[in-house]
């Protein structure tokens, strides 16, 4: 063989030998980014979560107030517009997480911890869907309130023992 048909075959082996190393690599950071995200994911629920246990809450505070101590001139809707008022801040949070939120479950709900990703988003959802949309009787809010909020800090905790 030639002198260049050598050094051609050598940097081809090269290549053919470098390709598997690049792809693993690659495959590598990619998972780790994902790993991030998944982290991010659980910051931002938690966060989210402490904002949602206050205004609830608040909202079961007030609302007892309207119908056992005539507060709010017993008017219940005007109870709960008064703990949302109050809760301005954490409506804010609230707000601006559940756009990540669910930008982040798109982008993570099927790596190794689909299970755990998929509780915590569904324990979420409802318990966000609780105390932002407000309806039902006093006794049911109470009553559910508890459960929705245990249900999420026990998909977090799993979560959070595999992150």
């Amino acid at each position: 063989m030639k002198w260049w048909t050598k050094r051609i075959f050598s940097m081809l082996m090269a290549v053919i030998c470098c390709v598997p190393l690049f792809l693993f690599y690659a495959c590598e950071s990619e998972e780790e980014g994902k790993e991030d995200k998944v982290q991010v994911f659980y910051d931002k629920v938690v966060e989210s979560q402490q904002c949602l246990d206050i205004l609830a809450d608040d909202i079961y505070s007030y609302w007892y107030d309207a119908i056992y101590k005539d507060k709010y001139g017993g008017d219940i809707n005007t109870a709960i517009l008064y703990a949302q008022l109050d809760n301005s801040k954490n409506l804010e949070i609230i707000e601006a997480n559940e756009s990540e939120i669910q930008s982040l479950y798109k982008e993570i709900r099927d790596t190794d911890l689909s299970v755990e990703i998929k509780a915590v988003m569904s324990a979420y959802s409802d318990y966000y869907e609780f105390v932002v949309n407000v309806s039902g009787s006093f006794n049911s809010y109470s009553a559910s309130k508890e459960t929705l909020k245990k249900e999420l800090a026990s998909a977090l905790k799993d979560l959070a023992l595999e992150i």
